[in-house]
């Protein structure tokens, strides 16, 4: 490995946007922009917004960072492997012998966690550019969800309303056929610049277009409101992989990290991130 530059940073909270009206479509170079976006820079906007954190650009050249003490991720190590480089970002207080030791297990870990590892892999998706028609279909399924659906939610997931009506989690899409939910699709997590997507599909209503319509819209509202769409999942969830796929998103980040416990569902299929 080529020398690594070490680079400290200070937590700030990530903020939420109030929700307003959807702004007007925004021109195709917006969507090109984002697309473009380095895989440095994704991997950093995928961080902040999951973790919390608000970090400055990224180094071209950067391969190691060491963050202060006062951000405190509930991880030791997040390897990132990009196109071009391996990336190790680290929490304070990681000694070299630590390092060693969890970059040994981090290259080790396999799709699945493991308890002698406790690492968890994920990939962590660019957006792609939404075609005209393809939104244009999608909008034959799938519809933002406004306080009126607000029994549906809750039939959907009970006590869910609250959460997927909350400002901070907009856009929530739905997709809604004789009169019940069938698969939601909100923000999960967002920072000022970026929202990661959360996707969840009623077991009987999968394989049928409707979590891709969902997620086509909300990563088109994503753009227009000048924000980057993050499609992230853990490795061994193969339906949110190929969710991903069927959308169009680019895998840019196979990231690994940990020590951590065991990830929801860690047998079987489900929502990644």
């Amino acid at each position: 490995m080529t020398s690594c530059t070490s680079v400290h940073y200070s937590n700030v909270c990530t903020t939420h946007k109030a929700k307003e009206q959807e702004p007007p479509r925004l021109p195709l170079n917006h969507q090109q922009e984002d697309a473009a976006l380095t895989d440095r820079e994704l991997l950093r906007r995928h961080l902040e917004a999951v973790w919390s954190l608000n970090l400055p650009p990224f180094d071209d050249e950067m391969q190691e960072i060491e963050l202060p003490a006062e951000v405190a991720p509930p991880w030791a190590l997040y390897l990132a492997r990009i196109a071009d480089a391996e990336v190790a970002i680290w929490r304070a207080g990681v000694s070299p012998e630590q390092r060693a030791d969890l970059l040994d297990r981090a290259r080790r870990a396999g799709e699945r966690w493991e308890p002698a590892l406790a690492m968890r892999r994920e990939v962590a998706h660019a957006a792609p550019i939404i075609a005209p028609e393809r939104l244009a279909a999608a909008q034959r399924l799938a519809r933002t969800l406004v306080a009126a659906d607000a029994s549906m939610l809750g039939a959907f997931e009970a006590e869910s309303a609250a959460y997927y009506l909350d400002p901070r989690v907009a856009p929530c899409i739905g997709v809604v056929v004789d009169g019940k939910l069938l698969s939601v699709a909100h923000s999960s997590r967002q920072t000022p610049v970026a929202c990661e997507l959360g996707i969840d599909t009623r077991p009987e209503a999968r394989r049928r277009g409707y979590a891709a319509a969902a997620t086509i819209l909300w990563t088109a509202l994503i753009q227009r409101r000048g924000l980057t769409p993050i499609y992230s999942a853990f490795t061994w969830n193969g339906a949110s992989l190929r969710l991903a796929r069927a959308v169009g998103y680019q895998p840019r980040i196979a990231g690994v990290y940990g020590p951590v416990p065991a990830p929801p569902h860690p047998a079987g299929e489900g929502a990644g991130g």
